[in-house]
């Protein structure tokens, strides 16, 4: 079973098939039972870093070089490793976070904060409202505790357009905004969502993911006359029925990608339309404009709506421009060949990033400088 069933479990998001797979295993012995209840109070008590792979000494950096050189592992301290065995977690779990301590690099003067809710909502008239934590805000329409902004769908435009708004999420920054007609989007790291403030009748849904990573969960045509939901952005558009899908459109990156979690989705390129299928991923190639399909593992992909940074045989660049976006960093890599290393492990999104450099620091492939809000890894 793989270890990820456990945290879904612990989360209560297991689906139909994953409960009978996660229950199986549950049931099938007592010391099953006690590693699950050890990870459960390790996961309470807000154990920051889980590998999802076969525990501390499998857990491997993969250095890939250029050339003729073969690709090697590398093993990590991890702060909160999981064995698959219950024995080699109760003997190990202290070894391994002193270690993890002993890698940490803590500067007080250079403390760089954990990414929160925040957004700017520019309304229609070009004027911006702060929207964070601790802070409210109330209109007719739309109202915000500054973690979540809600508009009510009391009123419904009869024109063809609609007044719209625009979320902007900055750096260090999520946030979860309700649309009029019911539709939950989550925000990611600096994203820009611009949508209208109430929906035509019997017009097809539109918003535009103008940039950055977003995943909505659409409420169904079935509710709206049948209305189509569009998100249009840069060379795409994917085109909803009322599904469940992830986008990430960011500026600079090589490619565009949608992922679909539930129910189906057609995405568009102007001259190339494609179905997926749950589990299904398209990346669109700024570069040529062409579509290609894959099978993706979805927690991995949306992972971090609940919380978490999954990164799965991820490269430290990417890695990296992640953590930079969350923890509002500049990166700098002095040594270019550290750019390829990769590695498995989820992290928690809520823990300092001077934790997780430690324990990519722990590999000895790696080292790093932090200098305000700069890191310059080498």
């Amino acid at each position: 079973m793989e270890f990820r069933l456990i945290l879904k479990k612990i989360d209560n998001t297991l689906n139909k098939e994953e409960r009978k797979t996660f229950d199986a295993w549950y049931n099938e012995s007592e010391e099953h039972r006690v590693y699950f209840e050890k990870v459960n109070q390790k996961y309470i008590k807000g154990l920051d870093v889980v590998d999802i792979e076969n525990g501390w000494e499998a857990v491997s950096f993969r250095i890939s070089k250029k050339g003729k050189r073969s690709t090697y592992f590398k093993y990590v301290a991890a702060a909160a490793i999981i064995s698959t065995t219950a024995a080699f977690w109760f003997n190990s779990i202290e070894t391994i976070e002193k270690k993890v301590l002993e890698h940490s690099v803590v500067v007080e003067q250079n403390q760089v904060e954990i990414g929160s809710a925040k957004a700017i909502l520019t309304l229609e008239d070009g004027s911006k409202i702060a929207l964070e934590e601790g802070e409210s805000y109330k209109t007719d329409n739309a109202s915000s505790n500054g973690e979540q902004l809600i508009y009510n769908g009391k009123h419904r435009s009869s024109e063809k357009t609609s007044t719209r708004n625009v979320l902007s999420i900055p750096r260090g920054g999520q946030f979860f905004v309700v649309l009029a007609d019911g539709t939950k989007v989550w925000l990611n790291s600096e994203t820009k969502l611009k949508y209208p403030v109430t929906f035509t009748p019997h017009n097809s849904r539109e918003v535009e993911l103008v940039f950055g990573e977003a995943y909505f969960e659409v409420s169904p045509s079935s509710n709206h006359n049948g209305t189509h939901f569009i998100v249009r952005t840069e060379g795409q558009t994917v085109d909803v029925v009322g599904t469940e899908f992830n986008i990430k459109s960011y500026k600079g990156d090589d490619n565009l990608s949608t992922t679909l979690v539930e129910g189906k989705v057609k995405v568009n390129n102007g001259s190339t339309s494609l179905n997926l299928t749950p589990g299904k991923q398209s990346l669109l190639r700024r570069e040529t404009n062409k579509f290609s399909v894959s099978a993706v593992d979805v927690y991995d992909e949306v992972s971090w709506k609940n919380g978490f940074f999954s990164f799965k045989d991820h490269s430290l660049e990417d890695i990296m421009k992640v953590l930079s976006r969350w923890y509002d960093v500049e990166v700098i890599f002095q040594n270019e060949s550290i750019k390829q290393l990769k590695f498995n492990g989820v992290f928690r999104k809520k823990q300092h990033i001077d934790e997780i450099l430690g324990i990519i620091k722990g590999t000895n492939e790696v080292n790093y400088v932090v200098n305000k809000k700069t890191i310059t890894m080498k």
